[in-house]
């Protein structure tokens, strides 16, 4: 009876969340007037669809704008996109300084320009203290889960006394949760997780955890458009 009543509950959060722009947009970073990319989605969800870089020096913007590319790369924008996706797909906004682009291997010179496509996608950010359970539901659509952590990295979601010698860490992040929660849920229409150790391990001994994560809903995989 539990677990129906969180899917109903989970279903009209599901409903009623604030409509979404799933048209792309871009953000242009130029490396001498911003030292940071900021990508934005007011009441949505971040999901990256691409990344272009340039690396050339003859390429640097000139008022604001990328000039068009005429040469091959020099160097593969692929590191940039996942560093990209894993700082900000799922979150409602991110800050991404243009040192992930200057460092990204293999290439590791500096980029001139940066420009990411990104779509906002349906969804919320979920908080479940451990030892409870998250559930996840999309009805006809199949679960897509953007971001994942479970540890801690505040002390105002599922507060506990703790124990003087030893204060709650809120640097706690658990480098594979997205994998687990991956799966675990994607392509099903519900899905029930427990936020425990006994699923996701446990990376900080002696502070209570709790399981954050968002998702979005998606056509089956071979569903065709009407």
């Amino acid at each position: 009876m539990a677990f129906l009543q969180e899917v109903v509950s989970v279903l009209l959060l599901t409903v009623f969340c604030c409509i979404t722009n799933t048209t792309p947009e871009k953000a242009l970073t130029c490396d001498l007037q911003d030292p940071a990319q900021r990508l934005t989605c007011d009441g949505g969800l971040i999901l990256v669809q691409s990344v272009e870089v340039s690396h050339r020096e003859a390429e640097v913007c000139v008022d604001g704008g990328r000039p068009d590319l005429r040469q091959a790369q020099v160097c593969s924008s692929t590191p940039v996109l996942h560093i990209m996706r894993k700082r900000c797909d799922g979150r409602h906004g991110c800050w991404v300084p243009m040192d992930s682009c200057h460092a990204a291997r293999p290439c590791l010179t500096r980029c001139v320009w940066m420009e990411t496509t990104y779509t906002c996608e349906a969804g919320r950010i979920h908080y479940v203290c451990q030892r409870r359970r998250a559930t996840l539901y999309c009805g006809d659509q199949v679960i897509k889960v953007l971001m994942a952590n479970y540890g801690r990295t505040s002390t105002r979601l599922c507060r506990y006394r703790a124990p003087r010698s030893q204060p709650p860490s809120t640097s706690c992040r658990l480098s594979n949760t997205l994998q687990v929660m991956a799966d675990r849920c994607d392509g099903r229409h519900v899905c029930s997780v427990r936020a425990s150790n006994q699923i996701f391990s446990n990376p900080c001994p002696g502070t209570k955890k709790y399981l954050k994560y968002s998702y979005t809903c998606v056509d089956p995989a071979g569903k065709s458009e009407d």
